[in-house]
């Protein structure tokens, strides 16, 4: 009889706490080992969600409400779901309070968004953004979001064509250029303002003659191209770079890689047949003769 009781008890205990689990407020003592984490642990994997994901946690529980606005934005912003709309990043940025990680910026190049754009970069919510990512924004678009956040470590630019405009990344790291156009002698002068560049990745990169790079600081470079046209990099002077990888071509493409001089460069391939030339110069020395060179070729 003492032990049906006590199972009565039990039971009803646990249909109560699942009661309290299922209408979304647990409190501490639930069984939420998540929730136990460390409010930094907590803020990280709310800054790694979608934006909307992210502003619905405050909802899981008391303990999750207030994480939230102190956790490192990660704001995606688009005219298309599931990003958020531009007409609502206002309102998000006035009220988070914690730190900014990423700015996601997919708008299809409505120009109209130039100085809403610039305003949001310049606020407080977004002072210390790491990193950017932007598609489809036209020339003028684009310009004035690099100017506005020239303090990024890694920036990701996508389906965008670039104009002539002095550009300056002082502290950026990682750059990847999808699908863009850019002149020749504007190149050399975008890389002229990262000043601690570490990693360039190019696929699809349109510019009118060949590709020159110099560069002090970039150790890897990641090269593909697939336009079914004739294209040209040349490395001038890349005295830290230490693998450059061309990871794929279409059997069509016609490429010629040119390096002058890159003196700790160790790791070059994989080549496909499609690359038509590669030219080395001066890549190493006697104090760094361990350079490894993939050549791969069709079947």
């Amino acid at each position: 009889m003492e032990n049906n009781k006590e199972a009565a008890a039990a039971a009803e205990s646990h249909g109560t706490a699942g009661k309290r689990a299922r209408s979304g407020d647990c409190d501490d003592t639930a069984d939420d080992f998540i929730s136990r984490l460390p409010d930094a642990v907590l803020g990280t994997i709310i800054s790694l969600l979608p934006t909307k994901d992210g502003g619905r946690t405050p909802v899981l529980s008391r303990r999750w409400r207030h994480l939230w606005r102190s956790a490192p934005l990660n704001l995606e912003v688009s005219t298309r779901p599931p990003g958020v709309p531009p007409s609502a990043v206002s309102q998000i940025i006035s009220q988070h309070h914690g730190p900014a990680r990423r700015f996601s910026f997919h708008c299809h190049g409505d120009d109209d968004l130039c100085a809403q754009a610039e305003s949001w970069l310049r606020s407080r919510a977004l002072a210390n953004l790491q990193e950017l990512d932007i598609a489809y924004a036209k020339p003028q678009l684009l310009t004035s979001l690099l100017r506005s956040a020239s303090n990024i470590l890694v920036a990701k630019i996508t389906h965008c064509d670039f104009k002539p405009a002095m550009i300056n990344f002082p502290f950026l790291k990682k750059l990847s250029l999808f699908c863009v156009s850019i002149s020749a002698d504007l190149f050399p002068r975008l890389l002229s303002g990262c000043h601690a560049l570490e990693s360039l990745y190019m696929t699809n990169v349109r510019a009118v003659g060949c590709i020159r790079l110099r560069s002090p600081t970039i150790r890897t470079i990641i090269f593909r191209h697939s336009y079914g046209e004739t294209a040209e990099l040349i490395i001038e002077d890349a005295p830290r770079l230490v693998r450059l990888l061309v990871p794929y071509c279409e059997r069509k493409d016609s490429v010629t890689i040119r390096v002058i001089r890159a003196p700790n460069l160790q790791i070059l391939g994989p080549f496909f047949a499609v690359v038509s030339k590669l030219l080395l110069y001066q890549v190493g020395s006697a104090a760094s003769p361990n350079l490894s060179v993939s050549i791969h070729t069709w079947r």
